[in-house]
Protein backbone atom coordinates (compact mmCIF):
# COMPACT_ATOMS: atom_id res chain seq x y z
CA UNK A 1 0.00 0.00 0.00
CA UNK A 2 1.29 3.67 -0.86
CA UNK A 3 0.32 6.20 1.20
CA UNK A 4 -1.00 9.88 -0.12
CA UNK A 5 1.53 11.13 2.93
CA UNK A 6 4.50 9.99 0.27
CA UNK A 7 3.24 11.32 -3.11
CA UNK A 8 5.12 14.11 -4.46
CA UNK A 9 2.83 17.43 -4.49
CA UNK A 10 0.85 18.29 -7.01
CA UNK A 11 0.39 14.65 -8.71
CA UNK A 12 -3.45 14.19 -7.21
CA UNK A 13 -4.22 17.53 -7.73
CA UNK A 14 -4.96 17.82 -11.60
CA UNK A 15 -6.03 14.65 -13.06
CA UNK A 16 -7.38 15.15 -16.43
CA UNK A 17 -10.53 14.19 -17.12
CA UNK A 18 -12.01 12.91 -20.34
CA UNK A 19 -15.58 11.70 -20.33
CA UNK A 20 -17.55 9.42 -23.13
CA UNK A 21 -20.54 8.80 -23.10
CA UNK A 22 -22.83 6.65 -25.81
CA UNK A 23 -26.08 4.83 -25.65
CA UNK A 24 -26.62 1.23 -25.82
CA UNK A 25 -30.23 1.57 -27.37
CA UNK A 26 -29.23 1.87 -31.17
CA UNK A 27 -30.80 -0.07 -33.81
CA UNK A 28 -34.39 1.41 -33.15
CA UNK A 29 -34.16 4.99 -34.36
CA UNK A 30 -38.14 5.63 -33.78
CA UNK A 31 -38.05 4.16 -30.20
CA UNK A 32 -40.38 5.89 -27.69
CA UNK A 33 -39.68 5.63 -24.05
CA UNK A 34 -42.93 3.24 -22.66
CA UNK A 35 -44.13 5.10 -18.84
CA UNK A 36 -45.95 2.50 -18.42
CA UNK A 37 -43.31 -0.27 -18.56
CA UNK A 38 -40.63 2.26 -16.74
CA UNK A 39 -43.25 3.97 -14.55
CA UNK A 40 -41.03 3.14 -11.65
CA UNK A 41 -40.27 6.85 -10.25
CA UNK A 42 -37.46 8.03 -8.02
CA UNK A 43 -39.52 7.36 -4.68
CA UNK A 44 -40.32 4.02 -5.66
CA UNK A 45 -37.02 2.28 -7.28
CA UNK A 46 -34.37 0.79 -4.78
CA UNK A 47 -30.91 0.20 -6.18
CA UNK A 48 -30.67 -3.42 -6.08
CA UNK A 49 -33.35 -4.00 -7.77
CA UNK A 50 -32.74 -1.63 -10.48
CA UNK A 51 -29.49 -3.85 -10.55
CA UNK A 52 -31.08 -6.92 -11.40
CA UNK A 53 -33.51 -5.05 -13.86
CA UNK A 54 -30.28 -3.78 -15.35
CA UNK A 55 -28.64 -7.11 -16.10
CA UNK A 56 -31.33 -8.10 -18.27
CA UNK A 57 -31.17 -6.13 -20.84
CA UNK A 58 -28.96 -5.78 -24.09
CA UNK A 59 -29.53 -4.28 -27.68
CA UNK A 60 -30.44 -7.89 -28.83
CA UNK A 61 -34.11 -7.76 -29.97
CA UNK A 62 -35.42 -11.01 -27.54
CA UNK A 63 -33.50 -10.07 -24.63
CA UNK A 64 -34.77 -6.29 -24.79
CA UNK A 65 -38.64 -8.04 -24.53
CA UNK A 66 -36.94 -9.85 -21.44
CA UNK A 67 -35.98 -6.61 -20.12
CA UNK A 68 -39.47 -5.13 -20.16
CA UNK A 69 -40.86 -8.37 -18.75
CA UNK A 70 -38.52 -7.84 -15.91
CA UNK A 71 -39.53 -4.53 -15.55
CA UNK A 72 -43.35 -5.07 -15.04
CA UNK A 73 -42.10 -7.86 -12.52
CA UNK A 74 -39.85 -5.17 -10.46
CA UNK A 75 -42.79 -2.69 -11.01
CA UNK A 76 -45.32 -4.89 -9.34
CA UNK A 77 -43.34 -6.49 -6.65
CA UNK A 78 -42.49 -2.91 -5.42
CA UNK A 79 -45.60 -1.89 -5.55
CA UNK A 80 -47.15 -4.44 -3.41
CA UNK A 81 -43.77 -3.95 -0.90
CA UNK A 82 -44.53 -0.06 -0.95
CA UNK A 83 -48.44 -1.17 0.23
CA UNK A 84 -47.20 -3.37 3.30
CA UNK A 85 -44.85 -0.36 4.39
CA UNK A 86 -47.85 2.13 4.43
CA UNK A 87 -49.99 -0.43 6.02
CA UNK A 88 -47.58 -0.89 9.04
CA UNK A 89 -46.10 2.25 9.20
CA UNK A 90 -46.33 2.32 12.95
CA UNK A 91 -44.09 0.06 13.01
CA UNK A 92 -40.70 0.79 13.84
CA UNK A 93 -38.52 -1.15 11.33
CA UNK A 94 -41.33 -0.53 8.12
CA UNK A 95 -40.97 3.21 8.87
CA UNK A 96 -37.29 2.68 8.47
CA UNK A 97 -37.34 1.37 5.41
CA UNK A 98 -40.41 4.52 4.15
CA UNK A 99 -38.74 6.13 1.37
CA UNK A 100 -38.96 9.89 2.38
CA UNK A 101 -40.20 12.56 -0.05
CA UNK A 102 -37.53 14.79 -1.78
CA UNK A 103 -36.39 17.89 0.48
CA UNK A 104 -32.93 18.91 0.99
CA UNK A 105 -32.96 19.09 4.65
CA UNK A 106 -35.20 16.95 5.46
CA UNK A 107 -32.69 14.22 4.15
CA UNK A 108 -30.22 15.09 6.42
CA UNK A 109 -32.07 13.60 9.76
CA UNK A 110 -30.61 10.49 10.98
CA UNK A 111 -32.06 6.70 9.44
CA UNK A 112 -33.19 5.93 12.56
CA UNK A 113 -35.34 7.97 14.88
CA UNK A 114 -34.58 9.58 18.27
CA UNK A 115 -30.95 9.43 18.99
CA UNK A 116 -28.62 9.91 21.94
CA UNK A 117 -25.38 9.90 19.78
CA UNK A 118 -21.79 9.96 20.90
CA UNK A 119 -20.97 12.18 17.52
CA UNK A 120 -19.75 15.35 19.05
CA UNK A 121 -19.99 17.36 15.80
CA UNK A 122 -23.31 15.93 14.63
CA UNK A 123 -25.46 18.78 13.13
CA UNK A 124 -25.91 18.44 9.87
CA UNK A 125 -24.34 21.09 7.48
CA UNK A 126 -26.14 24.33 6.88
CA UNK A 127 -28.02 24.84 3.79
CA UNK A 128 -26.56 27.45 1.34
CA UNK A 129 -27.42 31.06 2.26
CA UNK A 130 -30.65 31.39 -0.94
CA UNK A 131 -33.54 29.32 -1.68
CA UNK A 132 -32.92 26.52 -4.32
CA UNK A 133 -33.00 28.44 -7.89
CA UNK A 134 -33.45 26.84 -11.22
CA UNK A 135 -30.54 28.79 -13.23
CA UNK A 136 -30.16 29.37 -17.08
CA UNK A 137 -26.91 30.89 -18.23
CA UNK A 138 -27.39 34.94 -19.18
CA UNK A 139 -25.58 36.10 -22.49
CA UNK A 140 -23.79 38.89 -19.73
CA UNK A 141 -21.04 39.85 -18.41
CA UNK A 142 -20.18 37.96 -14.84
CA UNK A 143 -18.73 41.51 -13.89
CA UNK A 144 -21.78 43.18 -14.13
CA UNK A 145 -22.82 41.47 -11.79
CA UNK A 146 -20.29 40.37 -9.26
CA UNK A 147 -16.91 41.27 -7.79
CA UNK A 148 -14.70 38.60 -8.51
CA UNK A 149 -11.58 38.45 -6.87
CA UNK A 150 -9.24 37.27 -9.16
CA UNK A 151 -6.69 36.89 -6.71
CA UNK A 152 -8.75 34.77 -4.55
CA UNK A 153 -8.33 31.45 -5.96
CA UNK A 154 -10.08 28.90 -4.00
CA UNK A 155 -9.50 26.01 -6.26
CA UNK A 156 -8.66 24.37 -9.68
CA UNK A 157 -8.76 21.61 -11.79
CA UNK A 158 -9.55 20.48 -15.50
CA UNK A 159 -11.92 22.89 -16.01
CA UNK A 160 -10.56 26.34 -14.96
CA UNK A 161 -10.48 28.03 -11.56
CA UNK A 162 -12.83 28.79 -9.10
CA UNK A 163 -12.39 32.55 -7.25
CA UNK A 164 -14.12 33.72 -4.35
CA UNK A 165 -16.73 36.87 -5.46
CA UNK A 166 -19.32 39.23 -4.26
CA UNK A 167 -22.66 39.55 -5.50
CA UNK A 168 -22.99 43.64 -5.73
CA UNK A 169 -26.79 44.22 -5.27
CA UNK A 170 -26.52 42.09 -1.84
CA UNK A 171 -23.26 41.74 -0.75
CA UNK A 172 -23.64 37.99 -0.87
CA UNK A 173 -20.30 35.92 -0.61
CA UNK A 174 -20.25 33.42 -3.17
CA UNK A 175 -17.72 31.34 -5.66
CA UNK A 176 -17.27 32.20 -9.06
CA UNK A 177 -16.22 28.99 -11.12
CA UNK A 178 -14.70 29.97 -14.77
CA UNK A 179 -14.85 27.40 -17.07
CA UNK A 180 -12.73 27.76 -20.19
CA UNK A 181 -14.93 26.53 -23.50
CA UNK A 182 -13.27 25.65 -26.43
CA UNK A 183 -16.82 24.71 -28.60
CA UNK A 184 -19.99 24.07 -28.60
CA UNK A 185 -18.98 20.49 -26.70
CA UNK A 186 -17.14 22.26 -24.49
CA UNK A 187 -20.52 24.31 -23.78
CA UNK A 188 -23.08 21.96 -24.20
CA UNK A 189 -20.95 19.99 -21.26
CA UNK A 190 -21.54 22.91 -18.90
CA UNK A 191 -24.85 23.12 -19.85
CA UNK A 192 -25.16 19.29 -18.52
CA UNK A 193 -23.55 20.36 -15.10
CA UNK A 194 -26.02 23.26 -14.79
CA UNK A 195 -29.03 21.03 -15.91
CA UNK A 196 -27.80 18.70 -13.02
CA UNK A 197 -27.27 21.01 -10.57
CA UNK A 198 -30.98 22.16 -10.95
CA UNK A 199 -32.07 19.06 -9.75
CA UNK A 200 -30.15 18.58 -6.41
CA UNK A 201 -31.56 20.42 -3.55
CA UNK A 202 -29.50 19.49 -0.69
CA UNK A 203 -27.90 20.49 2.17
CA UNK A 204 -24.68 18.07 1.64
CA UNK A 205 -25.05 19.10 -1.99
CA UNK A 206 -23.21 22.35 -3.10
CA UNK A 207 -25.90 25.00 -4.74
CA UNK A 208 -26.08 26.94 -7.97
CA UNK A 209 -26.66 30.69 -7.64
CA UNK A 210 -26.09 32.09 -11.05
CA UNK A 211 -24.55 31.30 -14.44
CA UNK A 212 -23.10 33.46 -17.32
CA UNK A 213 -21.72 32.39 -20.69
CA UNK A 214 -19.44 34.43 -22.84
CA UNK A 215 -17.52 33.58 -26.26
CA UNK A 216 -14.55 31.74 -24.40
CA UNK A 217 -15.58 30.54 -21.18
CA UNK A 218 -19.31 29.73 -18.43
CA UNK A 219 -19.34 31.25 -15.03
CA UNK A 220 -21.33 29.06 -12.43
CA UNK A 221 -21.64 31.18 -9.38
CA UNK A 222 -22.14 29.11 -6.52
CA UNK A 223 -22.75 28.57 -2.81
CA UNK A 224 -19.30 29.40 -0.78
CA UNK A 225 -17.57 27.51 1.75
CA UNK A 226 -14.41 27.97 3.20
CA UNK A 227 -13.48 24.83 4.67
CA UNK A 228 -11.06 23.41 2.12
CA UNK A 229 -11.02 20.09 0.69
CA UNK A 230 -11.64 16.46 2.84
CA UNK A 231 -8.22 15.55 0.86
CA UNK A 232 -6.15 18.13 2.85
CA UNK A 233 -7.40 17.16 6.28
CA UNK A 234 -6.52 13.14 4.83
CA UNK A 235 -2.82 14.35 3.73
CA UNK A 236 -2.27 16.64 7.29
CA UNK A 237 -0.04 15.24 9.64
CA UNK A 238 -1.14 17.49 12.27
CA UNK A 239 -4.82 17.02 11.80
CA UNK A 240 -6.02 14.09 14.08
CA UNK A 241 -8.63 12.14 11.83
CA UNK A 242 -10.35 10.05 14.27
CA UNK A 243 -12.57 6.67 13.15
CA UNK A 244 -15.75 8.96 14.64
CA UNK A 245 -14.70 11.60 12.63
CA UNK A 246 -14.55 9.32 9.08
CA UNK A 247 -18.09 8.08 10.41
CA UNK A 248 -19.18 11.46 9.99
CA UNK A 249 -17.86 12.52 7.05
CA UNK A 250 -18.93 9.09 4.95
CA UNK A 251 -22.60 9.61 6.52
CA UNK A 252 -22.86 13.08 4.96
CA UNK A 253 -21.72 11.73 2.05
CA UNK A 254 -23.62 9.07 1.57
CA UNK A 255 -26.67 11.05 2.51
CA UNK A 256 -25.92 13.51 -0.66
CA UNK A 257 -24.94 10.09 -3.00
CA UNK A 258 -28.44 8.88 -1.44
CA UNK A 259 -30.26 12.15 -2.64
CA UNK A 260 -28.84 12.27 -6.23
CA UNK A 261 -29.51 8.55 -7.00
CA UNK A 262 -33.06 9.36 -5.61
CA UNK A 263 -33.23 11.59 -8.13
CA UNK A 264 -31.26 9.41 -11.07
CA UNK A 265 -28.31 11.54 -10.87
CA UNK A 266 -25.06 9.81 -11.37
CA UNK A 267 -21.72 11.57 -9.69
CA UNK A 268 -19.18 9.58 -11.54
CA UNK A 269 -16.09 11.95 -10.04
CA UNK A 270 -16.28 11.33 -6.43
CA UNK A 271 -12.88 11.44 -4.38
CA UNK A 272 -11.58 13.68 -1.03
CA UNK A 273 -10.76 16.75 -3.80
CA UNK A 274 -14.65 16.72 -4.85
CA UNK A 275 -15.78 16.83 -1.22
CA UNK A 276 -15.50 20.46 0.60
CA UNK A 277 -15.70 21.08 4.31
CA UNK A 278 -18.56 23.51 5.77
CA UNK A 279 -15.14 25.66 7.75
CA UNK A 280 -12.41 24.89 9.36
CA UNK A 281 -13.01 23.11 12.50
CA UNK A 282 -16.36 21.30 11.83
CA UNK A 283 -17.12 17.95 10.21
CA UNK A 284 -19.85 19.15 8.07
CA UNK A 285 -19.55 18.58 4.00
CA UNK A 286 -20.85 19.36 1.19
CA UNK A 287 -19.85 17.62 -2.58
CA UNK A 288 -19.25 19.79 -5.29
CA UNK A 289 -18.25 19.37 -9.16
CA UNK A 290 -20.87 17.82 -11.10
CA UNK A 291 -19.14 18.40 -14.50
CA UNK A 292 -19.00 14.68 -14.80
CA UNK A 293 -22.20 13.76 -13.53
CA UNK A 294 -25.30 12.06 -15.78
CA UNK A 295 -28.35 11.19 -15.84
CA UNK A 296 -28.78 7.46 -15.58
CA UNK A 297 -31.72 5.80 -17.32
CA UNK A 298 -32.22 2.42 -16.54
CA UNK A 299 -33.12 1.76 -20.62
CA UNK A 300 -30.07 3.48 -21.51
CA UNK A 301 -26.65 1.73 -21.13
CA UNK A 302 -24.37 4.37 -19.80
CA UNK A 303 -20.28 3.87 -20.55
CA UNK A 304 -17.50 6.25 -19.34
CA UNK A 305 -14.17 6.46 -19.24
CA UNK A 306 -12.30 9.24 -17.03
CA UNK A 307 -8.93 9.92 -15.13
CA UNK A 308 -7.64 9.83 -11.95
CA UNK A 309 -6.89 5.74 -11.81
CA UNK A 310 -7.06 4.89 -7.88
CA UNK A 311 -10.68 6.23 -7.85
CA UNK A 312 -12.29 4.59 -10.92
CA UNK A 313 -14.69 1.33 -10.58
CA UNK A 314 -13.54 -2.07 -11.98
CA UNK A 315 -16.47 -1.14 -14.37
CA UNK A 316 -15.04 2.03 -15.52
CA UNK A 317 -11.94 0.53 -15.91
CA UNK A 318 -13.48 -2.38 -18.05
CA UNK A 319 -15.41 0.60 -20.17
CA UNK A 320 -18.75 -1.66 -19.16
CA UNK A 321 -22.02 -0.28 -18.17
CA UNK A 322 -22.12 1.96 -14.47
CA UNK A 323 -25.09 2.59 -12.64
CA UNK A 324 -25.61 3.70 -8.67
CA UNK A 325 -23.29 1.18 -7.78
CA UNK A 326 -20.06 3.04 -9.48
CA UNK A 327 -20.81 5.87 -6.88
CA UNK A 328 -20.77 3.65 -4.00
CA UNK A 329 -17.20 1.86 -4.97
CA UNK A 330 -15.90 5.27 -4.95
CA UNK A 331 -17.56 5.86 -0.87
CA UNK A 332 -15.94 2.85 -0.05
CA UNK A 333 -12.51 3.90 -1.35
CA UNK A 334 -12.57 7.29 0.81
CA UNK A 335 -13.99 5.71 3.42
CA UNK A 336 -10.64 3.21 3.34
CA UNK A 337 -8.30 6.26 2.91
CA UNK A 338 -10.22 8.06 5.79
CA UNK A 339 -9.67 5.57 8.20
CA UNK A 340 -5.66 4.74 7.35
CA UNK A 341 -4.45 7.61 4.70
CA UNK A 342 -3.53 5.36 2.29
CA UNK A 343 -5.40 4.56 -0.91
CA UNK A 344 -5.80 1.28 -1.51
CA UNK A 345 -5.56 0.51 -5.02
CA UNK A 346 -2.31 2.65 -5.69
CA UNK A 347 0.33 1.23 -7.18
CA UNK A 348 3.52 2.38 -8.55
CA UNK A 349 2.10 3.27 -11.96
CA UNK A 350 -1.09 3.66 -13.68
CA UNK A 351 -1.10 0.22 -15.35
CA UNK A 352 -0.40 -1.50 -11.86
CA UNK A 353 -3.40 1.15 -9.84
CA UNK A 354 -5.51 -0.21 -12.71
CA UNK A 355 -4.86 -4.10 -12.41
CA UNK A 356 -5.05 -3.97 -8.67
CA UNK A 357 -8.73 -2.47 -9.19
CA UNK A 358 -9.76 -5.26 -11.63
CA UNK A 359 -8.74 -8.32 -9.54
CA UNK A 360 -9.61 -6.18 -6.87
CA UNK A 361 -6.42 -6.09 -4.84
CA UNK A 362 -6.48 -4.71 -1.36
CA UNK A 363 -6.48 -5.47 2.37
CA UNK A 364 -6.88 -4.31 5.96
CA UNK A 365 -3.36 -5.74 7.27
CA UNK A 366 -1.79 -2.69 7.16
CA UNK A 367 -0.76 -1.01 10.83
CA UNK A 368 -2.73 1.86 10.30
CA UNK A 369 -6.12 -0.28 10.36
CA UNK A 370 -4.97 -1.65 13.74
CA UNK A 371 -7.14 0.07 16.06
CA UNK A 372 -10.32 -0.02 13.49
CA UNK A 373 -13.18 -1.41 14.61
CA UNK A 374 -14.76 -4.92 13.11
CA UNK A 375 -17.77 -2.65 11.83
CA UNK A 376 -15.77 -0.55 9.76
CA UNK A 377 -14.13 -3.39 8.27
CA UNK A 378 -17.38 -4.54 7.24
CA UNK A 379 -18.46 -1.55 5.55
CA UNK A 380 -15.60 -1.41 3.21
CA UNK A 381 -15.73 -4.94 2.24
CA UNK A 382 -19.96 -4.40 1.67
CA UNK A 383 -18.38 -1.33 -1.00
CA UNK A 384 -14.98 -2.55 -2.34
CA UNK A 385 -16.71 -5.30 -4.30
CA UNK A 386 -15.80 -6.13 -8.00
CA UNK A 387 -19.24 -7.36 -8.83
CA UNK A 388 -21.21 -4.06 -8.86
CA UNK A 389 -24.67 -5.50 -8.22
CA UNK A 390 -23.38 -6.75 -4.89
CA UNK A 391 -22.41 -3.32 -3.47
CA UNK A 392 -24.71 -2.03 -0.91
CA UNK A 393 -26.79 1.62 -1.94
CA UNK A 394 -26.01 4.40 -0.78
CA UNK A 395 -29.68 3.92 1.86
CA UNK A 396 -28.38 0.82 2.96
CA UNK A 397 -25.12 2.29 3.72
CA UNK A 398 -26.77 4.61 5.94
CA UNK A 399 -28.31 2.01 7.63
CA UNK A 400 -25.13 -0.35 8.46
CA UNK A 401 -23.80 -0.24 11.59
CA UNK A 402 -20.46 1.38 11.25
CA UNK A 403 -22.81 4.55 10.78
CA UNK A 404 -26.16 3.82 12.80
CA UNK A 405 -25.17 2.16 15.72
CA UNK A 406 -24.85 4.67 18.85
CA UNK A 407 -23.60 2.15 20.99
CA UNK A 408 -20.50 1.38 18.75
CA UNK A 409 -20.12 5.40 18.51
CA UNK A 410 -20.40 5.21 22.16
CA UNK A 411 -17.46 3.01 22.55
CA UNK A 412 -15.18 4.89 20.00
CA UNK A 413 -16.20 8.37 22.02
CA UNK A 414 -14.57 6.78 24.98
CA UNK A 415 -11.80 5.10 23.15
CA UNK A 416 -11.20 8.45 22.11
CA UNK A 417 -11.38 10.41 25.30
CA UNK A 418 -8.95 7.58 26.93
CA UNK A 419 -6.54 8.42 23.81
CA UNK A 420 -6.54 12.00 24.33
CA UNK A 421 -5.99 11.77 27.96
CA UNK A 422 -3.14 9.24 27.91
CA UNK A 423 -1.72 11.98 24.99
CA UNK A 424 -2.05 14.71 27.53
CA UNK A 425 0.10 13.00 30.47
CA UNK A 426 2.69 11.88 28.20
CA UNK A 427 3.31 14.42 25.52
CA UNK A 428 6.74 13.17 24.59
CA UNK A 429 5.82 9.89 23.66
CA UNK A 430 2.85 11.36 21.03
Amino acid sequence: MSSYKCEEEGTLRSHSCVLIYKSEANGDENHTPDSNLIGLTTKMLKVKRLEEADTCYNSNQLEKMAFFQCMKKVEKCFLEESSSEQDSRSGKNEAKEKVRSHSGQKETTPVKGKRQSALTDDSPAPPAPFPHRIVTAKQAAVDSFYTVSRTEILGGGRFGQVHKCEEKATGLKLAAKIIKTRGVKDKDEVKNEINVMNQLDHVNLIQLYDAFESKNDVVLVMEYVDGGELFDRVIDDSYNLTELDAILFIRQICEGIRHMHKMYILHLDLKPENILCVNRDAKQIKIIDFGLARRYKPREKLKVNFGTPEFLAPEVVNYDFVSFPTDMWSVGVIAYMLLSGLSPFLGDNDAETLNNILVCRWDLEDEEFQNISEEAREFISKLLIKEKSWRISASEALKHPWLSDHKLHSRLSAQKKKNCCSDTQDPVAK
